[in-house]
């Protein structure tokens, strides 16, 4: 998924700020629509206060395909994470990124979808939408965040030592991983990693232990293990293990919270979606998932660090030079908004080209988890959306409350 901050309050508050330029930045993040909107036409590249922002949806996937140019910052972070190596999201494309993609793409496979992802799916949503008591529940920490996380549990073989536990271990490292620098959230997150690899070590060392293999992600790597694959040491696959944790629970959560909270929002959409649930129609329903977060997003862009001196849109009216050592923004929320590629962006529209989107980035560092993202998201809002009456109650709890960048609470009701 892509990364840094977002609107309408989904990020955290920054502190009071007296400087000018302070309280230009602060605004521009409340109105970041309106400022990427404002620069696609005046300066669509243009770097500001150390960073520089891409915006057009041409120059975005310019920015994304350049990998040899436009390095992860990621390294030095995952680094403190794992407390030995990178993962391969923090690598640029080198021999051991091939050979850790390949051997995760061994292990996570594209024929699991219908014999393993969508049934365990389906079954996490309906075990926790039968667990709702009474007429009122929290969708995040109730449905969301609770599907994502066991079906890390049952697909990985890694449930966590604590539910609630493991699945905030994985936010506060994302946060960390993918949001600006704070020594405060640095404490919480390497605290969490510390408890992430203790635990996983254990789990690996049991598993090892065990004479019957069981057929889930760590099974599977330790099957290659066996089989002598190079870059499968217990240390690689607990890194890389973390690594997978941190990039699905916390987004798989927060992409069905901004859905719902879209559709929610928006009575006739509500009313379609809901119509799709009630019919099963979950290829419709991806579609609802992609344009709500299009127009409600996960976050404004993904990080990159420029390694050489580069003009982007070079030839064009627009070109400019981004200097080797800049930091990055390429604005994957700008860009859905482009109207030269994006057909009446403002639009809510079920119709556009897969193309169109790019909520899982693009290039060589577009999320792995897609495909499983993009079966697992719109069941649970199928889940929600099938709740006889839903709605949300009444006053400034039914509104989504955010925990940092990622929801924590939202409480709806329903008919009993």
């Amino acid at each position: 998924m892509s990364t840094i901050a977002a609107k309408d309050g989904k990020t955290e508050t920054p502190p009071p700020q007296n400087g000018l330029k302070e309280k230009i930045t602060a605004w521009g993040l409340e109105n970041i629509d309106l400022v990427f909107a404002v620069l696609r036409w005046v300066r669509p590249n243009v770097t500001f206060n150390g960073t520089a922002l891409v915006t057009r949806f041409d120059d975005v996937q310019e920015v994304l395909s350049h990998d040899w140019v436009f390095g992860v910052p990621y390294e030095q972070k995952m680094l403190k994470v794992t407390g030995s190596s990178n993962f391969f999201l923090g690598m640029e494309n080198t021999s051991d990124y091939a050979r850790d993609v390949s051997n995760m793409r061994l292990a996570v496979r594209r024929e699991d979808m219908n014999d393993k992802v969508i049934p365990i799916v389906d079954k996490k949503c309906e075990q926790n939408i039968k667990s709702i008591q009474g007429d009122s529940f929290d969708a995040v920490q109730d449905i969301s965040l609770p599907v994502a996380t066991q079906f890390i549990g049952d697909y990985f073989g890694t449930p966590g030592w604590n539910e609630k536990e493991f699945a905030n271990a994985a936010t506060e490292m994302f946060h960390y991983l993918f949001y600006p620098d704070d020594p405060e959230l640095e404490t919480r997150a390497l605290t969490a990693a510390k408890l992430t690899r203790e635990y996983l070590d254990d789990v690996i060392a049991e598993r090892k232990n065990e004479d019957e293999q069981v057929d889930d992600i760590l099974g599977r790597c330790l099957a290659m293990q066996k089989a002598g694959l190079p870059g499968l040491t217990d240390l690689d696959i607990r890194n890389n293990l973390i690594g997978l944790i941190i990039g699905a629970i916390p987004t798989t959560s927060k992409c069905a919270i901004l859905t719902l909270d879209y559709l929610l929002d928006h009575e006739d959409l509500f009313a379609a979606a809901k119509k799709a649930a009630d019919e099963n129609d979950i290829e419709l329903l991806k579609k609802f998932v992609l344009e709500s977060i299009r127009l409600s997003p996960f976050a404004a862009g993904v990080q990159r660090i420029c390694l050489q001196d580069y003009t982007v849109a070079r030839g064009n009216l627009r070109a400019s030079k981004i200097k080797k050592g800049t930091k990055v923004l390429a604005a994957t929320q700008s860009a859905m908004q482009d109207m030269r590629k994006v057909k009446k962006p403002k639009e809510f529209r079920l119709d556009r080209p897969d193309h169109t989107y790019m909520h899982f980035g693009f290039g060589l560092h577009t999320c792995f988890g897609q495909y499983i993202n993009m079966e697992q998201i719109p069941r649970i809002v199928k889940a929600l959306l099938c709740l006889p009456g839903l709605q949300r109650v009444n006053g400034d709890s039914g509104k989504v409350k955010y925990y940092g960048p990622f929801p924590q609470n939202l409480q709806l009701s329903i008919k009993s």
